[in-house]
């Protein structure tokens, strides 16, 4: 399924939320497979593109329980956080899928920090996430950035069309849901079912 994905100067950080198996995860894998191919000189699967190189491509997503047994989950993930922002510049990429998602919806309200850090940076990003609060939060972030000269963020958000995942991502706000009722009932967990 094509999608389009801009960065201009409307925003160059977004938040990508909706469903479970929506294609969030894949559209976030994809931007970074496209960066990279280009700037190894190949042809990448897209009817048109302009994409400007990067210096660093940073990469934050979930890993696996043997990273975690020493700091537990969410030290882990700052701790590669950490590492990130010693390093980024306003010419990179920064891919994050599901950061923070071993936390309550409320207190990874904290994430906006970060977001508005990567804003301040003035990298490009995308943050594919069930943390629509942190969603909801973009116009408080985006009035800090302005006020100190940081990079807009917007939203987007994986379709759902006639109940069904279309896999297309839009550009607009969020609806709030992760559509992952379906998704238990299919494989049997429901009350009744079990």
């Amino acid at each position: 399924v094509p999608n389009d994905l801009y960065f201009d100067e409307n925003a160059t950080i977004y938040v990508l939320t909706g469903p479970n198996r929506g294609g969030k995860s894949v559209v976030t894998c994809a931007l970074g497979l496209a960066q990279v191919m280009l700037q190894l000189g190949m042809f990448i699967p897209a009817e048109e593109a302009k994409i400007s190189p990067v210096d660093a491509i940073f990469t934050h997503f979930p890993t696996g329980a043997e990273d975690t047994i020493d700091k537990g989950r969410l030290g882990e993930e700052c701790d590669r956080l950490r590492e990130i922002f010693e390093v980024v510049t306003p010419y990179s990429l920064v891919l994050m899928d599901e950061s923070f998602s071993s936390t309550g919806a409320y207190e990874a309200s904290y994430i906006a920090a970060v977001l508005g850090a990567l804003s301040h940076v003035g990298c490009r990003c995308l943050f594919s996430t069930h943390l629509h609060q942190l969603a909801a939060e973009l116009d408080e972030i985006n009035a800090r950035a302005k006020e100190s000269g940081g990079a807009m963020i917007d939203t987007l958000v994986a379709g759902m069309e006639t109940g069904q995942r279309s896999f297309k991502i839009y550009r607009r706000k969020p609806d709030g849901k992760s559509y992952a009722r379906d998704i238990a009932e299919k494989y049997g967990i429901s009350y009744d079912t079990i």
